[in-house]
């Protein structure tokens, strides 16, 4: 059993990684941070030290991305990674993003899965490692993870984004993502939760007709309630707002859509 550590030491970055780039992208908005230090258990540390700590500990893992629990890296925490450097490049001048293609080739290289059916990505590395652990993949993790990568290589993310529509299913004039058994069992994922990612990453990428699609499918089923809330209802009414190229410009600092 691993002793337990201060959640912001070392890994854990499913929460690490989540405050750091929700408190750079608050930053960009607000113009200073919603408060000085990130205060958890006692101790404390600033946003800035935060994000070069994520960044050192990803330069020395052979996985080349902070892992999250039992030592694993994770394709959906590493996003949050990815986007966090970006965002720390903008607003104090560092270069943390230039390390990014580096866990672009873990995920390319050794996560990517070529079954032609189901899900995109692998979910984790090995512990300590960068082959991937192929037992592990999920549909609504896939999506997730698509959503997120949408703000830092949306071109490759398009053609992601095309695999994975194998996962969608179109009746009449609406459509909806379908995920795994596995996923249902576990309650890490819904139908109705991944058809709200996805139709978040269409209207990212405009996908017009796609989009309108899922939303036909998600709008009924919004107004009745979600099964899973209020994360799936946040979801559509982001969906709702997207533009084309928004959230990419939300990361990047971009004036123009890509």
């Amino acid at each position: 059993m691993q002793n337990p550590t201060w959640p912001l030491q070392q890994g854990n970055l499913t929460y690490a990684g989540r405050i750091s780039s929700f408190t750079g992208m608050y930053i960009d908005a607000f113009g200073e941070a919603p408060a000085a230090l990130v205060e958890i258990d006692g101790r404390t540390i600033t946003y800035s030290d935060l994000s070069q700590h994520l960044w050192d500990q990803a330069s020395s893992s052979p996985s080349c991305g902070v892992t999250c629990f039992n030592n694993v890296a994770m394709v959906q925490c590493n996003a949050h990674l990815l986007i966090n450097n970006v965002l720390h490049d903008r607003l104090f001048d560092s270069k943390l993003s230039a390390t990014n293609s580096k866990w672009l080739t873990t995920l390319e290289d050794n996560l990517l899965r070529d079954e032609g059916v189901g899900s995109v990505f692998y979910f984790a590395t090995q512990p300590n490692e960068a082959t991937a652990n192929v037992d592990r993949h999920s549909v609504g993790t896939d999506i997730w993870t698509l959503f997120l990568m949408s703000g830092i290589v949306p071109d490759r993310v398009t053609d992601w984004f095309q695999n994975w529509q194998g996962n969608v299913i179109h009746e009449g004039d609406y459509a909806y993502a379908r995920v795994g058994e596995s996923e249902l069992a576990s309650d890490s994922s819904r139908n109705e939760l991944a058809t709200a990612w996805a139709y978040c990453l269409a209207r990212e990428l405009g996908q017009t007709e796609l989009a309108d699609k899922f939303r036909r499918y998600l709008a009924p089923r919004a107004e009745a309630g979600f099964e899973v809330e209020p994360y799936t209802s946040g979801l559509f009414l982001l969906g709702e707002t997207l533009d084309k190229g928004a959230f990419y410009a939300l990361v990047n600092g971009a004036a123009k859509t890509p």
